[in-house]
């Protein structure tokens, strides 16, 4: 039986007396501004008037009853599901117990501090930033480049302390669940379950550990409830059920279902006819590997489901919140729909923030999404070498691995992110280089072995064949490559490089206006603003931006269009990575872009913002991710074009390609209708010579269509000859017809000319369209649509509506402004070493 002790709480700054409300879960950020206490940090610059919050103690504190009856119970726990982190837990004036690892549970046995009637806990929660700066003092550390200075002593999200997408809001708080928990006679421990998979049937073993507490007869009974409505039943701690014809778990693209089936495993311990204890799991029949095998190119890194080899597509996964209590089920729900909506088989979760929870594990199973977890270490050196640490830790990694590897989506314990890419400046520091390799090549996996024997695990993010062996090559491993953006490559530099697997490689765009709106005032739209500065969190960022687009496009006259010109360079790069590894699958098995969602509003490279407003990117992915799409492969006087399917099964085509007028539309046309095999990229045209080189770049470009079997157009992908800034678009008209019905708006579209990007937005809505940033030909009609939020009135959203496309974007030319910030850019020295680090490309590694 529990008894909750969330809600109405009071707080306090520790060396004041003025008491105020707060929520429970919550912390002291929003309870501050709940109070009116502090300016929004995510505000202009408001986040440096709040530093002083991290450099403080805080004091939470509330009354509850217990009865007499709940006291007779043999033991009592105070339970917290999440606290953060440093804190010392009083009852009726006692200390019981301290605090210090934001990523476990804790449980104290209370009831000889507690009595019949009221009582009173109290929270005393020390400053995270000052014990950093202490023991960093005292005790020394890698010096950080992504914040403060000595942070990997303490285990809180690294990200708190900032980074170069993150501001610095150092929160403390109980930030989850915290309640009682009566106890008789004896408790269960943790499930664990199982699989065998051989000759079509799956054979589950499931054991239930239980912890006595007093001496007391007890059964314990084990169900597992099937998809199809049946109910196996066994008695005893373990049991073992045979199941003659699964339904397995698959990702959704190959399962084709919204909804995976899932196994139902209860265990039910009892006193005679009481109930003591109960524990419920759900799982999903399935194996899953990730071949690390030697092949011609070097050595695999491929996840295989089911026997079928999976070519993972999607992106890593940041705090969703700088203040996560913030992060609840309604915007849970808008971030899976963003996932769903961009056809991701897999998420990283990545290592300087949180472990995935059990509701956003629970919606990757229901839904069939792949799991890649990074145990929380990033980018430095920790003191696993200290005995108290590194016990904090095992009991960090026992708490976790045990709370999520029987979950189906859990593909991946991955050590850490880039600690070993950092291994070079780490010289001084005898003691972290020689434990980064004992923990992470031995300890750690020793340690997830204990609980876990099934999911595979690898020491860390890139890996290559060892302890800082292969971790910068293509052939062996996985990679992150940041030779675009940081290395201030070409955009289209990642053709050159055929990763094994690449789970980071990204591009940064400004948020949407709408948000910008919400963070600064007209008179700060400059991107060398202070308030533009403040949020943007990357070294030379901005300019950055700047460099790029003006790579691409000239620059636009009003700041707004920087705004779409950033997202539309972003979407371009992303895209033309992603498909290159999707066009050499079997060699090259997934593309994780960074970074798929923002955790305050901030210029990063997120394809969505912090209020859920999709960017270019994120409607693009939704293109270049579907399981059967087109993606183009065009060099000077040559178009190769490719039909991927990434179903399980043979799908009927038919291919359409084309050199158009900027004016007239069709000109030449290709056509092939084929059967793509399951899981085949199939090369369908090869045009080159003449064919491609009699077509004026100015006033021409290439076009591909797919369309099913039913005559339905699937997709539609535009290359141009050259770069738009080269290009003398023609100024297209768009005509418009708006209908709004059944909570609906439909938005009907036609070209006149050929219209590049043609993006459609409102400004009183943050409902993503069912289509947006693509081109539209001469004459070209396409509709798209758009819910209507229900604080929205139907027709105001219809006429909110408006459509442009890059024509409409007035040029400024100002060829200094470019030369300047060209070489601002060049010229750092961030920048300078960045690109001798990551010009070039990499030579295979033998092995």
């Amino acid at each position: 039986m529990k008894k909750t002790l969330n809600g109405d709480w009071l707080f306090r700054q520790a060396d004041k007396s003025d008491l105020h409300g707060a929520k429970v879960p919550g912390c002291n950020f929003t309870d501050l501004l709940d109070n009116g206490m502090i300016d929004d940090p995510f505000v202009g610059i408001n986040e440096k008037e709040c530093e002083f919050v991290g450099k403080s103690d805080w004091e939470y504190s509330r009354t509850f009853t217990v009865s007499k009856d709940e006291m007779a119970s043999d033991e009592v726990f105070l339970c917290f599901d999440m606290i953060d982190t440093l804190a010392s837990i009083y009852l009726n004036g006692k200390l019981i117990g301290n605090t210090e690892n934001c990523f476990r549970r804790y449980e104290f046995p209370v009831k000889s501090f507690l009595s019949a009637g009221e009582n009173e806990i109290r929270v005393y929660f020390k400053s995270p930033v000052n014990y950093v700066s202490d023991i960093y003092k005292k005790e020394g550390a890698v010096p950080n480049a992504n914040g403060q200075n000595g942070i990997v002593h303490i285990r809180k999200p690294q990200s708190h302390f900032g980074w170069d997408w993150g501001p610095v809001l150092v929160p403390c708080g109980i930030t989850g669940d915290v309640y009682l928990e009566f106890a008789d006679t004896a408790r269960l421990g943790d499930v664990s379950v199982l699989q065998e998979h051989k000759d079509g049937k799956v054979t589950l073993k499931i054991r239930a550990g239980k912890l006595a507490l007093t001496d007391g007869d007890t059964k314990t009974s084990v169900s597992v409830a099937c998809p199809d409505g049946s109910v196996l039943k066994a008695a005893g701690e373990s049991a073992e059920f045979v199941i003659d014809k699964p339904e397995l778990w698959w990702t959704y693209e190959l399962s084709r279902k919204d909804v995976q089936p899932l196994y139902e495993v209860n265990v039910k311990l009892k006193k005679g006819r009481k109930l003591l204890d109960e524990k419920t799991v759900k799982i999903g029949l399935r194996t899953l590997e990730l071949n690390r095998e030697k092949d011609k190119y070097g050595q695999q890194f491929c996840f295989v489901l089911n026997g079928v080899p999976i070519f993972a597509k999607g992106a890593n996964v940041i705090p969703a919140d700088q203040f996560m209590n913030r992060f609840d089920s309604e915007k849970r729900e808008k971030f899976f729909n963003a996932v769903r909506f961009a056809n991701m088989n897999m998420l990283r979760v990545w290592g300087g923030g949180y472990y995935a929870d059990d509701a956003f594990l629970t919606k990757c199973d229901e839904t069939g999404i792949l799991v890649w977890q990074d145990f929380q270490f990033s980018c430095q050196a920790y003191p696993f070498f200290k005995q108290s640490f590194l016990d904090n830790v095992r009991r960090e990694i026992a708490y976790n691995v045990a709370r999520m590897h029987t979950h189906p989506s859990l593909a991946l314990w991955c050590g850490n992110n880039e600690i070993e890419q950092m291994h070079a400046m780490w010289l001084p520091f005898r003691d972290y280089i020689e434990w980064t390799e004992k923990f992470f090549y031995g300890i750690l996996e020793n340690e997830i072995r204990k609980i876990d024997t099934a999911t595979p695990y690898i020491p860390g993010s890139p890996c290559g064949v060892g302890y800082n062996k292969g971790i910068n090559h293509d052939n062996v491993g996985d990679s992150h490559i940041w030779s675009v953006w940081h290395g201030l490559q070409p955009m289209n530099y990642y053709r050159k490089r055929y990763a094994r697997f690449c789970s980071e490689f990204g591009f940064e765009s400004l948020p949407d206006i709408k948000t910008i709106k919400g963070f600064a005032s007209e008179e700060d739209y400059d991107l060398n603003s202070p308030v533009f500065l403040s949020h943007q969190k990357c070294n030379n960022g901005n300019s950055k931006m700047v460099y790029y687009i003006a790579s691409r496009f000239d620059l636009p006259a009003r700041f707004e269009d920087y705004v779409y010109l950033s997202q539309v360079t972003q979407m371009e790069c992303v895209e033309d990575a992603t498909s290159h590894w999707r066009r050499n699958r079997g060699r090259c098995n997934g593309a994780l872009y960074w970074q798929f969602n923002d955790c305050w509003p901030v210029c990063s490279w997120a394809g969505m913002d912090y209020n859920y407003n999709y960017k270019a990117l994120q409607y693009a992915a939704r293109r270049f991710n579907a399981p059967v799409c087109v993606s183009v492969e065009d060099s000077e006087g040559e178009m190769k074009v490719f039909v991927h399917n990434d179903l399980n099964g043979c799908v009927n085509v038919r291919a359409e390609a084309f050199f158009f007028g900027f004016v007239n539309g069709k000109v030449d046309c290709f056509d092939e209708k084929l059967t793509l095999k399951p899981l085949e990229v199939a090369n369908v045209f090869n045009i080159y010579g003449n064919d491609v080189l009699k077509y004026s770049k100015k006033k021409n470009g290439f076009c591909v269509r797919l369309y099913s079997d039913s005559g339905e157009m699937l997709t539609q992908k535009v290359i141009l000859l050259d770069k738009e800034k080269n290009i003398a678009l023609p100024k297209s008209k768009i005509t418009k017809k708006t209908e709004a019905k059944d909570e609906v708006v439909k938005i009907h579209l036609k070209a006149d000319r050929f219209a590049r990007l043609v993006c459609v937005s409102s400004d009183i809505s943050c409902e993503p369209f069912s289509d947006n940033f693509f081109d539209l030909l001469p004459g070209q009609e396409y509709t798209v649509t758009c819910n209507v939020p229900e604080d929205v009135d139907e027709k105001a959203l219809a006429d909110s509506i408006r459509v442009i496309s890059l024509c409409d974007i007035e040029r400024e030319r100002n060829i200094a402004k470019i030369a300047k910030n060209k070489l601002r850019v060049l010229s750092s020295p961030i920048n300078i070493a960045n690109i001798i680090i990551r010009a070039g490309v990499p030579e295979d590694l033998e092995v």
